[in-house]
């Protein structure tokens, strides 16, 4: 029984502290049947769920574990919600790889109240930005679910600690590429026995374990081989402002580099445009935010600013479109 395994394997104060959803999910796991189903986010559409073939996850865990040298008794935290496959996947490395796997309560600074070391951890970014005092206490984290901002690609650079942004999502079952913010990698690069191809200019992963035929994403790409990528945005989330498209995420890659607080780019409607940019901060407005506004090239300009008091976020992730819709109810206030 994975529940004995458990309780060999898991601290046991943590892991009965977070009990119900972790006890759901082994009863999930150790039913006769062959898949479970696994939620998207929908932190910038419609939420949905797949079907996913358990010996798929135990494949992903097994990659994990020899792509980042983690052996039987490594000492690793859980700090994700068990709600998406993120965190769903901790679980699963844990019960594959026998992990000293310990389990906290989903926190903004997983790391803060704790002195003890670990050897590996997953976390979001908006985790990663919180725990940049405490990284001494981690070996090796990986970090997820969205795009790391630039200021804090250049905070973690040279860190003792070994930091991976990964690429994935629900339907590769975690991570299929990584890179490396310690040493300051720009590229995403496969896992073993994953490959890429472009199509369109969107991304397809070849990933035989868990399809015979390539997964193709919504992710826009410039395709170095067939295990090297450049991630530029994803195709959803592309502006039409004037019959000319736009990318946000380019944007905010660009302005990321000058702003330390938490933003989107987004498009609002128009009259004239359709949808002109806008530039919408969480709890502040950085002074003259609009003097970094000469690096991007004039179609890129924001032609607004918004301020919200706070971001809703899906585990860990920005929801884009809880805050175009705040951004409605707004607009349509001052009329």
């Amino acid at each position: 029984m994975l529940y004995s395994t458990l309780k060999k394997s898991l601290s046991y104060k943590e892991f009965f502290s977070d009990k119900i959803d972790v006890l759901d999910f082994i009863e999930t796991w150790e039913n006769n049947d062959s898949v479970i189903s696994l939620k998207t986010s929908g932190s910038t559409g419609l939420p949905k769920n797949i079907l996913a073939k358990k010996n798929a996850m135990v494949y992903s865990a097994k990659k994990t574990g020899k792509e980042f040298d983690l052996k039987s008794g490594s000492k690793a935290l859980l700090c994700l919600p068990l709600t998406f496959i993120a965190g769903k996947m901790m679980l699963v490395r844990g019960f594959v790889l026998g992990l000293d796997l310990h389990i906290a309560k989903p926190s903004s600074s997983p790391l803060k109240n704790t002195t003890k070391l670990y050897d590996f951890v997953a976390m979001t970014p908006y985790q990663l930005e919180r725990s940049i005092e405490d990284l001494d206490k981690v070996k090796c984290l990986i970090v997820g679910g969205s795009p790391v901002l630039e200021w804090i690609k250049k905070k973690v650079k040279s860190s003792s600690t070994i930091i991976y942004e990964t690429y994935g999502m629900t339907e590769t079952l975690s991570h299929v590429a990584i890179k490396n913010l310690s040493i300051g990698e720009n590229e995403f690069r496969a896992i073993s026995g994953i490959t890429f191809s472009e199509k369109n200019g969107f991304l397809e992963v070849f990933a035989p374990f868990i399809s015979k035929n390539p997964i193709l994403t919504n992710d826009l790409i410039r395709l170095v081989s067939n295990t090297v990528f450049e991630w530029r945005g994803r195709a959803g989330l592309i502006i039409n402002s004037g019959g000319i498209k736009i990318n946000p995420e380019k944007i905010e890659k660009l302005l990321g580099t000058y702003y330390n607080i938490p933003f989107i780019v987004c498009g609002f409607p128009d009259k004239k445009l359709g949808e002109k940019i806008v530039l919408v901060f969480e709890n502040k407005i950085p002074s003259t935010p609009e003097l970094f506004f000469k690096n991007l090239s004039p179609y890129e300009r924001p032609r607004e600013i918004f301020l919200l008091n706070s971001f809703k976020r899906i585990h860990g992730k920005i929801n884009r479109n809880d805050i175009k819709n705040r951004l409605l109810k707004i607009s349509n206030g001052r009329k």
